[in-house]
């Protein structure tokens, strides 16, 4: 991304039906491919930001910037490991994935209500889910860490 101070910042929301954020480009940091924000959002929050692929620079002037040439790209697979463990009540599931800084792991339950029918497969999604999304916190957090080690601001991930 190429942005320029005055340039908007467009983030589109993970979740369905929420709102993308938009501010406006405070700073330019970092150069080429690490090039990174400080961002004043619409709400007034300031925040160091590390774009990804659902974030859009709008130029001042409310034109979208152009596209700059398609960097070299890297890439990688990686393989979750999905463990579970369940009986007729209850299914725990572990979720575990090795980079090359570090293993993560996330652990998500569901337990049946003893009033509901013995269906399986919907602890299994549940759990599943659940593991999947403390997997995905701890990467996140592993992130911010990574981040903080080199800002000497306080940071927030969009």
């Amino acid at each position: 991304m190429d942005a320029q101070t005055g340039d908007r910042l467009v983030v589109q929301s993970r979740r369905v039906g929420t709102a993308a954020q938009t501010g406006e480009i405070m700073e330019v940091l970092g150069s080429g491919a690490g090039q990174h924000y400080r961002v004043r959002w619409s709400d007034g929050r300031e925040a160091v930001v590390y774009p990804g692929s659902d974030a859009v620079i709008e130029r001042a002037t409310g034109t979208a910037a152009p596209a700059a040439a398609a960097p070299a790209t890297e890439t990688h697979t990686v393989t979750i490991r999905l463990d579970l463990e369940e009986d007729t009540d209850q299914c725990r599931a572990v979720a575990t994935l090795r980079t090359s800084s570090g293993t993560f792991t996330g652990e998500g339950r569901a337990r049946r209500n003893p009033a509901d029918p013995v269906v399986p497969m919907i602890g299994e999604e549940l759990a599943v889910a659940r593991s999947l999304a403390s997997l995905s916190a701890r990467l996140e957090q592993a992130a911010a860490k990574a981040i903080a080690t080199r800002e000497s601001r306080p940071l927030h991930l969009v």
